[in-house]
């Protein structure tokens, strides 16, 4: 199975759409935006998506973990990074024989991943195969609704 990892917030300081909704908006709906541009890759590339939040800010005793549009979303609990669940999910993905891609632009935790034999892509390069996925999308449904 194919797996895409997402750093979440350094996707979202990462893409200028998303940093102008965290000062426009609020942190939710760049977060909310994120989630739903991820579904439409997932659902184009047919790889299994997970994005995963700190929760450096929130009192929370457990990470929590649900499944939006196909997305699973996973906030850490107070105390614990992003990027130390994402290598505890990028590790077991590969001992199961998953290939798997964590979609960040931190540097060390991309050397992480990639001695765990995954594949890194940056934020930016995660954006570009996002836009992608959307005109592909495009095409589909304008093939089909003519």
């Amino acid at each position: 199975m194919e797996r895409l990892i997402v750093d979440g917030y350094n996707v979202v300081h990462a893409w200028a759409s998303l940093k102008r909704l965290l000062t426009e908006a609020s942190l939710e709906a760049a977060r909310d935006k994120l989630i739903d541009r991820l579904s439409m890759l997932g659902t184009v590339t047919g790889a299994d998506v997970t994005v995963v939040f700190d929760s450096h800010r929130s009192a929370a005793a457990a990470s929590t973990q649900e499944t939006i549009d196909g997305v699973h979303v996973m906030f850490t609990r107070k105390g614990h990074s992003a990027d130390h669940a994402i290598e505890r999910i990028a590790y077991a993905a590969s001992q199961s024989g998953d290939l798997i891609t964590v979609a960040t632009s931190d540097r060390f935790q991309a050397d992480l991943v990639r001695g765990m034999g995954g594949a890194v892509i940056s934020s930016l390069e995660l954006e570009r195969r996002v836009i992608e996925a959307e005109r592909e999308m495009d095409r589909r449904v304008s093939k089909y609704s003519r």
